[in-house]
């Protein structure tokens, strides 16, 4: 299987008492994550976008004004070209317990970045991991056992599937710094119209992902006033607990099949909450899933394993012909249920008259449901043929 690399920074600092001068709102952690046989690409494209728009410096988002939305914009449009994808975790510290171990830096970095770390390395296999230098030799090593501790050693056996590395030596660490700071700009308003236009394309277009710590279980957006909005942001913030309910539960310790509904899950509920209305394709949900590392999968594969044990799980996912999605509205239940009668009742009209054929020519000996032992499927006809008569 070809390896991934993955490339790390961080936006923000970790001092909990955002109401001190200078403490960020948010703390955002990107990575952005190169395919082997891409690599060379993504490293001589990334080092002509450093010289184009930094010249012999390197490529720092701090280096761009929050005014200067214009430059941060056009940026981002050249990195969106990039053979890359990205995959963040943000965190709200106003949120954050104060008094807690997270006060102190240390475990503050460990544990916010090992968000990231652990839906990476168990969730995308043969992965290499570059992250930039916290700290002095003794913290990184420190780092670099915690890691190898918690999702390495397990999984691949593998100590160089970690390092850390100063931004200055690689081009794509700096990479991850410039959209750290722009996503953390959002996060705390300070973005022009422009760079949120240019974010919203990147994350169309290149994020596999956003976890946001902790967790919220809620929309960003605020409940609407009207009634037939706020109905549909209930229905809406229902399939997204449920959602989470479903990531909490399995993502410490997920099997194949688990890993591969998490995978599904994760993007639908990005693409819900964050990016999209539409409904995501079965062809756009392969593609997502090979570019998380898990190969050519069939449809079937991708039906069975994935999209119905989440629902058998308790995870709303509705359907049409046009794919699948998180429901955002009512008219979304409403197109599911229509879809699913529409399979339904013809299958059971058609078990009736089969049955009924059986039954007539035999005299009443011969019934198809009992000779195959199949009781749920008699009472949910004979409820059917219950409400046919009435």
């Amino acid at each position: 299987m070809e390896r991934t690399y993955a490339f790390v920074d961080e936006s923000g600092n970790h001092d909990l008492d955002t109401s001190k001068s200078g403490a960020s709102g948010f703390f955002v952690v990107c990575s952005v994550l190169v395919s082997e046989s891409q690599l060379g690409k993504a490293y001589e494209l990334a080092e002509a976008l450093r010289v184009r728009h930094f010249q012999a410096g390197e490529i720092k988002s701090s280096k761009v004004k929050v005014k200067d939305t214009s430059r941060r914009a056009r940026i981002l449009a050249d990195m969106a070209g990039l053979p890359l994808k990205l995959y963040f975790t943000v965190v709200d510290k106003s949120r954050v317990y104060r008094d807690g171990g997270l006060q102190f830096k240390k475990s503050f970095i460990k544990h916010v970045n090992g968000l990231l770390y652990e839906r990476l390395f168990t969730r995308r296999l043969n992965l290499q991991m570059t992250v930039d230098e916290h700290g002095g030799a003794e913290f990184q090593e420190s780092l670099k056992d915690y890691v190898q501790a918690r999702y390495v050693d397990d999984l691949f056996g593998d100590d160089q599937s970690f390092q850390t590395k100063s931004s200055k030596d690689d081009v794509l660490i700096q990479v991850a710094d410039f959209f750290a700071g722009s996503v953390a700009q959002i996060y705390e308003g300070k973005a022009g119209e422009e760079v949120v236009k240019a974010y919203k394309k990147i994350l169309r277009d290149l994020t596999l992902g956003l976890v946001e710590w902790p967790p919220k279980y809620q929309s960003l957006l605020a409940a609407p006033k009207d009634d037939a909005q706020y109905a549909d942001y209930r229905v809406h913030q229902e399939a997204l607990r449920q959602a989470d309910r479903f990531i909490d539960k399995v993502s410490k310790h997920p099997d194949e099949d688990e890993r591969l509904q998490l995978c599904i899950l994760d993007y639908l509920r990005f693409q819900s909450e964050f990016v999209s209305k539409d409904y995501i394709s079965t062809g756009e949900i392969t593609d997502h899933l090979a570019n998380r590392g898990f190969g050519d999968l069939s449809e079937q594969k991708i039906r069975s394993s994935g999209i119905a044990k989440l629902r058998d799980a308790d995870v709303i996912i509705t359907s049409t012909s046009k794919g699948y999605k998180i429901p955002q509205t009512r008219a979304d239940i409403n197109d599911f249920l229509g879809m699913t009668s529409g399979q339904i009742v013809p299958q059971l009209e058609r078990i009736k008259k089969a049955r009924d054929v059986y039954r007539l020519s035999s005299r009443g000996e011969y019934d198809i449901l009992k000779a195959a032992n199949l009781p749920d499927l008699e009472k949910l006809l004979a409820s059917f043929e219950a409400f046919g008569s009435d």
